[in-house]
């Protein structure tokens, strides 16, 4: 069994957005759309418009109404999640606001199927926050008028969203529809530690003692993965070592792939990046993406990659870690091994390919979540509503937001870095540290309308083997990182009739070409059966979404 990276997993919720809604919902979704105010002609003229409300609102400072109101949100409440109704830093925010969110929050594993029935039968909270929402949606429900054009109102009572525009163009590009609207907001990341998912690390004491340098290239890989199996670096006398290891979503693969050449357009559009002419290639068809696969083959074939890694869960490759039996690893930090193991581990550098590619590639964009708030039409104080949400893009609600409450969660230190007091890094009642800033902030589990920045992000981004790794790599990673695009209905209905027969053959005709499954001899067979499922096509409508985005 294969696990779906980012890129597929964007793939596969294109696929199955449209029916995931069910018979009864679809038959709520006709009623709407037929009802007096929710054709596509609300959108322009509500954002022309402004509410009866607006007079109300204060353009800067807080509070941001002079008269309290109350706004109604749906959200999907995270695991490690207090009760948000509860929480200090929601309930604070709202004194200094005047803006009381009544909260309906529903579990992330329940979340869709109940903000999709609100969506299609019009029982509409005022806004949608943690809201999940695909491209798909934003372009199906904007154009129905359902979500409403936001443009105008971050022009207006945005100055947090719009410096953020000036600084990084390329957000409000990737967040802008086909019509030339903005239906929902992201969350941004505006240092590259976070936005790498799986770093490469690799075990410099086992190095140190086979008295191995770190290796700078894939054939130096090689050879260091080989010595690894067969010298017995850990020292125990036992042949226990594996060279490499990871979870079922190979990480690997990802990680080798621009030493070939490929992923030059970063982690959110599975099998599509650009290529050298400059357009958009399907490059998990391309030549180069063979020898890539020759070269894992290899690696698998002679024992140099753990042999569970397409069935196992996260919890087992994490115990193989505390071992001290792992050689190199793909992940958002070393800790993943544990205390007694983690300092062994050193940063491996972009590996320079057969060919002299020279790349790291999975590298996801600025923004580094779409879709994660909304307001819809039954919203009576769209202007408020805006002004409440642009706090936690600018520095001042990002440090509340993360850090919480100072003097209770975070204290300032002599040389103004912040850091969180015991409360929460070494919680008393044995809460993770996501569980106890959860009981404040909804900020664990991502997915946020916020803005993530190195000094307050206390994850383990912010490491400083993961701050050190993202330094070292920051020089080989893709200069053009594509956001997930915004297709219209016509395209994305073309996309969902192809992309999951597609996307399901490529992964799993990885898994066999690398374990040898399927030798590499028909690879020439699987480009052709490609073609014959519709890969121009689906380049096709890749390209014409990446003509846009880059107009916006």
């Amino acid at each position: 069994m294969y696990f779906l990276n980012e890129g597929e997993k964007n793939i596969m919720k294109m696929r199955t957005k449209p029916v995931m809604l069910g018979t009864a919902s679809l038959l709520l979704l006709a009623t709407a759309a037929c009802s007096s105010d929710g054709g596509t002609g609300n959108t322009a003229a509500n954002q022309d418009k402004p509410s009866e409300s607006a007079k109300e609102v204060n353009a800067s400072g807080f509070p941001v109404v002079n008269n309290p109101i109350t706004l109604t949100a749906m959200g999907a409440k995270f695991s490690t999640h207090g009760e948000w109704k509860d929480m200090k830093v929601l309930n604070e925010y709202a004194k200094k606001t005047n803006i009381t969110i009544n909260w309906q929050t529903v579990p992330d594993n329940a979340f869709e199927e109940k903000r999709n029935i609100a969506l299609a039968g019009g029982d509409l909270p005022d806004m949608f926050y943690r809201a999940k929402l695909t491209p798909y949606d934003e372009v199906n429900y904007g154009s129905q008028g359902v979500l409403l054009p936001l443009n105008k109102l971050i022009d207006q009572y945005a100055p947090n969203l719009k410096a953020l525009f000036e600084k990084y163009p390329e957000v409000k590009k990737s967040i802008t529809a086909p019509d030339g609207n903005i239906y929902t907001l992201p969350q941004v990341a505006d240092y590259l530690a976070p936005r790498i998912g799986n770093k490469p690390f690799i075990n410099k004491r086992w190095l140190d003692q086979l008295k191995l340098s770190v290796p700078t290239t894939t054939e130096e890989y090689y050879q260091v993965l080989k010595a690894f199996k067969e010298k017995d670096p850990n020292g125990n006398g036992m042949a226990d070592e594996i060279p490499w290891s990871g979870d079922k979503s190979f990480p690997l693969w990802a990680g080798l792939r621009g030493a070939w050449g490929l992923g030059t357009a970063g982690e959110k559009n599975a099998n599509i990046d650009i290529g050298p002419d400059g357009k958009i290639r399907f490059y998990t068809m391309d030549p180069q993406y063979k020898g890539l696969l020759e070269y894992m083959n290899k690696l698998y074939k002679e024992g140099l990659i753990d042999k569970e890694v397409f069935t196992q869960e996260l919890p087992q490759f994490l115990a193989k870690g505390t071992e001290g039996t792992v050689g190199s690893i793909n992940y958002s930090n070393p800790n993943v091994v544990g205390p007694k193991y983690q300092d062994d581990y050193v940063s491996l550098p972009a590996l320079k390919g057969p060919n002299g590619d020279h790349m790291y590639s999975p590298v996801n964009p600025t923004t580094q979540t779409q879709g994660t708030f909304a307001i819809t039409k039954n919203n009576k104080h769209p202007e408020a509503t805006i002004r409440w949400v642009d706090y936690f893009y600018g520095e001042e609600g990002s440090k509340f937001f993360r850090m919480g409450i100072e003097g209770e969660t975070y204290e300032t230190l002599p040389d103004g870095n912040v850091k969180y007091k015991e409360l929460i890094s070494k919680n008393p009642k044995g809460l993770s540290l996501d569980q106890a800033i959860g009981q404040y902030s909804p900020w664990p589990g991502g997915g946020l309308p916020q803005l993530i920045t190195e000094k307050f992000d206390k994850t383990g981004n912010s490491l400083p083997s993961a701050l050190a790794s993202a330094k070292l790599l920051q020089p080989d990673i893709p200069k053009d990182i594509f956001p997930s695009f915004l297709f219209t209905k016509e395209e994305q209905d073309r996309l969902n009739a192809l992309s999951s027969d597609i996307t399901t053959y490529v992964t799993e005709s990885r898994v066999k070409f690398v374990t040898g499954a399927v030798p590499l001899s028909a690879y020439d067979n699987y480009v052709s059966t490609l073609k014959k499922m519709g890969s121009d096509e689906f380049i096709g409508i890749y390209q014409k979404a990446y003509d846009r985005y880059k107009k916006n």
